[in-house]
């Protein structure tokens, strides 16, 4: 048989798998983990074939760096506002629009995916009528959401009424879609207990952001010129478990160390910062930078991060991020969660305020500890945790339908 001009770019084209991601924050540039679970996705999916990367709220400026992901917004800023999609929602459940949902099914048709993967059951409105507009639908839930809203409803008593109605949106969201991903073995033994429905179950952890722009090789440690220890705590600023977080690093876990380490600098970081945290910016060495554009400088010059996360739920990007730049981690066992970090040798755990506070002390006063964790942590980072491993996990997540052999 000969081989007509162009029959092997025809066949690449036929394998081509094409995905259609929905996420309700613009994934780019990733800063939160969410968005930068988000923006992995689409990266690893790029693989198989062109992706769209779509977010409900308006995007920021900028392109994404691989020609095959296109960007795109179901609003625009400072248009008004339209009727919202469905009658009544859950607090679990963010605000459509049905002018958003109209651009979502006409650049699905435009697009055609062969996979639509959604953000969480907070995108739950959109699930049905997606449901016929791709061979298959795919729910990525970055955590268990009913677990979820069960531990930020004991971090605050207003919150209860979030919490009602999540298990019931999950069951039926669950009824709606193809496969579900999420960050852990452990949300997956959730999860199933949960289901009443059998549905493949992947886990897809999340990986170490910008995986393939990051150095794999342990930096140095920062030098003491800018304060000694720098501790840095980066993450979404508007999301009550890490609004809790900082509040109590800043106000009771931080002046502990600056005590008895006089020098010590704390910065926090993240996005859209709540009033309550911006607050903390005026206290004694406390430095907030909002919206960072980059965080690899902040790591760059930190001495440890230091996370007391009392509620959460999927895997933590943010202690994986930091692991990979050689940053020593300490945290609450909730912070780690899903990780299966080895404890007081790839991270150190404590459950109090003050045991936190002592062992960031007492790591900043051991040079040579603190030297083992480094490297333990960043080498357990990268292997378990680095580009290769994640994108297996995607390929096997999207599944014969999603991504060709």
């Amino acid at each position: 048989m000969v081989e007509r001009p162009g029959h092997r770019l025809d066949a690449r084209r036929d394998r081509e798998r094409r995905t259609l991601i929905v996420s309700y924050d613009p994934a780019f540039p990733p800063t939160s983990g969410s968005d930068l679970r988000n923006y992995r996705n689409a990266d690893a999916a790029a693989r198989f074939g062109p992706v769209c990367l779509v977010s409900v709220k308006p995007k920021f400026a900028g392109n994404a760096a691989d020609p095959l992901i296109r960007l795109e917004a179901l609003s625009i800023e400072g248009e008004p506002r339209t009727a919202s999609v469905g009658w009544w929602r859950t607090r679990a459940e963010n605000r459509i629009l049905r002018s958003a949902l109209a651009r979502l099914e006409a650049l699905a048709r435009e697009f055609r995916p062969d996979t639509i993967i959604v953000e969480g059951v907070g995108l739950f409105k959109l699930l049905r009528p997606l449901r016929p507009l791709a061979a298959q639908l795919i729910l990525d839930m970055h955590n268990v959401e009913s677990d979820l809203a069960a531990q930020i409803r004991r971090l605050s008593a207003k919150r209860t009424a979030a919490a009602f109605g999540v298990r019931f949106l999950e069951r039926k969201a669950l009824s709606l879609v193809d496969r579900v991903w999420v960050c852990s073995n452990l949300d997956r033994q959730k999860l199933m207990r949960l289901s009443r429905h059998k549905i493949p179950i992947h886990v897809v952890p999340n990986g170490i952001p910008q995986a393939s722009d990051v150095p794999t090789h342990l930096p140095a440690e920062p030098s003491t010129g800018n304060g000694f220890p720098v501790i840095v705590f980066i993450g979404h600023l508007a999301y009550p478990p890490n609004v809790d977080a900082a509040q109590r690093l800043a106000s009771v876990i931080f002046p502990r160390i600056r005590h008895a380490l006089p020098d010590a600098r704390l910065v926090l970081a993240g996005r859209t910062p709540r009033p309550a945290v911006q607050a903390l910016a005026r206290l004694p060495g406390v430095e907030l930078i909002e919206d960072p554009a980059d965080v690899a400088p902040l790591l760059s010059s930190a001495h440890l991060t230091v996370v007391p996360l009392t509620a959460g739920g999927g895997t933590r990007i943010k202690i994986l991020e930091a692991m990979a730049a050689g940053v020593p981690v300490i945290a609450t066992p909730i912070a780690a969660e899903g990780l299966d970090l080895v404890e007081n040798d790839e991270v150190l755990l404590a459950d109090t305020d003050e045991t936190l506070a002592e062992m960031a002390i007492g790591l900043c006063l051991d040079p040579e500890r603190r030297a083992r964790q480094r490297l333990r942590a960043h080498q357990a980072a990268w292997a378990r945790f680095g580009l290769q491993a994640i994108r297996d996990a995607i390929r096997d997540g999207l599944g014969p339908n999603g991504a060709a052999a």
